[in-house]
């Protein structure tokens, strides 16, 4: 099926609270989508760029040769294609966080008028290429993720069953509160995918319940089963492969995979 049956879905994977594991759920989607033969750019707007190290190589001591600090400062004003480059899986592309640079444009654009437009700005003269695009958002509020989520079309919020995942959950919401009343942007909540737990302990299976009743009250869906914590999870992920990837295939990986593809399917619009 080509691109003439579907759109292109551009979707912010968010939590205020950093630690989630964002990640391995924006890797999981991007190596989902590559393994269906959809086209997919991942972007990475968050200043630590973990998708950026994991999936291209690149890291702060050897940066990619340009990043989404590029495209985002008014200075040197690249074309976001220029700054794409392709993954490990060479399906995936991604656009590449610029680590320490990306602090300084935000803290630039805060100055500028439609600072908030950026994002948008840039991604338009690509995103006819994708079916997806996904940004991995950072865990605060500020100018970028702010011009991330105003450029999104829906947004995908993580969590980990810890007491202190409802905060991050609500504080998100608080954000994309303030989106629609300031920037007349309503941004619909895709769902929300729950990450890193450990099935052995009472207090995780509590808070599960818990984010159950929290999201039915509210109609929001919980996407996807819940993602164990698990080492192996963490290992493929830091070297960028996918779970479909897996030089063994065991149960798990192959689980994995399938639940992405779910999510990934649920976050199209």
């Amino acid at each position: 099926m080509g691109m003439e049956g579907r759109g292109m879905t551009i979707t912010a994977i968010a939590n205020l609270k950093g630690g989630v594991g964002k990640t391995t759920v924006a890797n999981g989607l991007s190596h989902a989508a590559a393994a269906i033969g959809r086209t997919v750019l991942l972007v990475d707007a968050d200043m630590q760029g973990n998708s950026t190290k994991h999936l291209t190589g690149y890291t702060t001591s050897e940066p990619a040769p340009h990043s989404l600090a590029d495209v985002l400062d008014r200075q040197t004003d690249l074309p976001a294609r220029d700054a794409i480059v392709v993954a490990r899986r060479e399906a995936i592309h991604v656009l590449p966080s610029g680590f320490a640079e990306l602090q300084a444009v935000s803290d630039q654009l805060g100055t500028k008028p439609g600072g908030e437009m950026s994002f948008a700005r840039a991604l338009k003269p690509v995103s006819g290429e994708y079916e997806h695009i996904l940004i991995d958002c950072r865990p605060a509020i500020d100018l970028v993720s702010r011009s991330a989520l105003y450029a999104a079309d829906n947004v995908l919020i993580v969590v980990q069953p810890e007491s202190d995942a409802v905060d991050g959950l609500d504080s998100i919401r608080e954000a994309l509160e303030d989106l629609a009343e300031y920037m007349d942007k309503v941004l619909p909540i895709a769902g929300i995918v729950i990450n890193k737990i450990d099935g052995r302990r009472n207090d995780h299976a509590e808070i599960v319940s818990y984010l159950k009743n929290y999201a039915a009250e509210d109609k929001i869906a919980l996407l996807g089963d819940p993602i164990p914590q698990k080492a192996d999870i963490s290992k493929l992920t830091n070297v960028g492969m996918g779970f479909d990837e897996h030089p063994s295939q065991p149960a798990w990986s192959r689980n994995l995979h399938k639940n992405f593809i779910e999510i990934l399917e649920k976050v199209a619009v």
